[in-house]
Parts: structure tokens; sequence; C-alpha cells
């Protein structure tokens, strides 16, 4: 069970030099389409903080292309040694005002983008781990979810709302999004493999959930995941899901449509289809390579938005492109 002490770092199971803490939060402004990504690895053991901060309304194949791009890797630990309340040089700032229900999120790069928004949960912080909540918490896994570097991971949809600056435009952000926190050991190959998506419709209604999948299939060829973790968000419960696939058509290495078939605790079936409307190669941590879109969700009447990411190691491609 996640608890508000969950919202600060953990004490490290063990000395491992790689000892890390996740922080992610990201938001949608599907008017234009575009997606935008608040990113911190933590490693205390080390001192050093990886970030990258993204936004991206475009089809593109190079991270350069996108609207705005920062990704740094040897940032020091914040001042404040605390997830509660820090500031990173690169500019990215967060404060959380309730632990595990509100944060301030905050970046300003002095020039290209400056953000100040706010996270406010809509439900409680799903626990990977806990049979209590997921149904799937003791099943055996072998893509990333399922390795050292997620002994403690927990999921979270929320609404977003306040502005972004983007090159001297302004927009007004209300929108849906899915956090999640992570830590234990991440070393820099990992060679399991995760689909991490959301659907989000309405404040009564979302979708989140992650799939590992084969990492030998290559560009152009349709992929089918099988469901590691997840949840149906309805009217603030948190509902997990024990069955499902992802089957995912792609152009090159991008999801191009993808296709959910997913069965609830409660024997609900749910079914939607997704097609992207944005693509970029996010690198969130050395050694790992993710394509990520932005779909466009449709089930039944109800039309949505979120993102969708496929994680692989660098590793991977020497087995496709070889």
């Amino acid at each position: 069970m996640i608890t508000p002490a969950d919202a600060e770092f953990h004490p490290p199971t063990q000395n491992a030099r790689m000892w890390a803490e996740t922080n992610y939060f990201g938001f949608d402004v599907p008017e234009v389409p575009m997606h935008v990504g608040l990113y911190a690895l933590f490693r205390p053991n080390l001192g050093v903080v990886n970030s990258a901060v993204f936004v991206n309304s475009k089809k593109v194949s190079s991270s350069w292309e996108i609207d705005y791009w920062d990704s740094r890797a040897y940032l020091p630990m914040p001042e404040s040694e605390s997830l509660l309340d820090y500031r990173l040089d690169n500019g990215l700032a967060v404060t959380c005002l309730e632990p595990n229900k509100i944060w301030d999120l905050r970046f300003d790069n002095g020039e290209t983008l400056k953000i100040d928004v706010r996270f406010e949960a809509l439900m409680a912080g799903f626990d990977i781990h806990d049979p209590d909540m997921d149904p799937r918490a003791k099943r055996v896994k072998d893509d990333l979810s399922g390795s050292a570097a997620y002994t403690g991971h927990f999921d979270m949809t929320g609404k977003v709302t306040g502005e972004m600056v983007l090159h001297g435009r302004k927009y007004a952000i209300d929108a849906l999004s899915t956090m999640d926190h992570s830590w234990g050991t991440r070393e820099e190959r990992q060679l399991g493999t995760m689909t991490w998506l959301q659907a989000h419709f309405n404040h009564d209604l979302a979708i989140h959930s992650m799939f590992s999948f084969d990492p030998t299939i290559g560009p152009g060829q349709q992929v089918v995941g099988d469901i590691t973790h997840g949840y149906i968000m309805e009217k603030g419960r948190g509902i997990g899901l024990k069955e499902g696939t992802a089957t995912i058509n792609r152009t090159g290495m991008y999801a191009d449509t993808i296709d959910l078939n997913l069965l609830d605790a409660e024997d609900r079936v749910w079914k939607l289809s997704g097609d992207a409307q944005t693509q970029f190669p996010c690198q969130f941590w050395p050694g790992s390579m993710a394509f990520m879109v932005m779909p466009k969700w449709r089930m039944g009447d109800l039309t949505g938005y979120g993102t969708s990411t496929d994680f692989l190691d660098l590793y991977h491609y020497t087995k496709i492109y070889n």
C-alpha cells in the first residue's frame, strides 16, 4: 500500500551505487496536439540527477527536431535532499503541497520554455506490488516492472491546470495526466521491455496499463504486448486489470495504431483504439531508448488522449539491426 511517506526519498535497500528514485509528470495539450514531459531520475549514492524535459507536437525521428528538448545526466542532487521540495540546475522545480495528492510543477530555462502547473490526484496511488490492489502483483514478469529498478512503484492519474509559454506563445493547461514514482536499483543496462501508456477520457474515467513485448520484433512489424500491470480509474477508484493485450501496428519503430483489449478485476471488458498524433525518440536515461507517441483514443462514443511509450535497451537494437 502506498502511504504519504512514499512521496519522499526511500532509504536504499542496499548500498548499490546505481540505486535510483524517479518522478515523472506529463500532460497533453490535445488541441495542438502536443505532449509535455518532466522527468527526473535521482541517484543519491552518486550525488547526481538525470533529467529530461520535453515538448513535442510533431512526428519526427530525431529528438532535436521536437519543440523543446533538454536532457541532462549529471545534475547535482538538490540542496533540499527532499522529493517534497526541490529545484534542479536545469530549471525544473517541484513542490509537493500534500504528499501523493498535490504537486506544483515549474520549469523555466530563462529563454524558450516556462511551465507553471499544478497536478492534483484524482485517485490513490496504485501500488503494482500490492495484491489487494493489483491482481497481477505476484505474477512472474520479465518486463522492466519486474526488475530491481521497480522495487517500489506506483502510478496515479490526476488533473493538471496552469499555463505554459513556449517560444513566446502562451498555452492554458487544463489536462488529465498519469504520473509515476519508482525506486530501486536501476542499472544502465536493463534487458526487460515495457510499453507504458494511458488513455484519459474525463475526470471520472481513465485507463493506465503496462505491457511487455518481444524486443526482437523490428521496424514496421506488428507487436502484441502482454499486460503486466494496469488499472481503470473510475470515479476516483483504481480498479486493477487482470488480463489484457495491446496490438501495436508500427511505422518504423513507432506505434501508429494501438488496439487494447482489457479485462478488469470486476470482469468487465474494455476495448479501445488509438491513432498516434505525434512521435519522437525519448532517451529518459542512458542505456535506454523509448519510442513515444501521443494517441487519440476512441472507446465507444468517448474520445481521449494520453501517451504511449515503448522502452527498449540499447542492447536490443544489436539484435534488430544486425
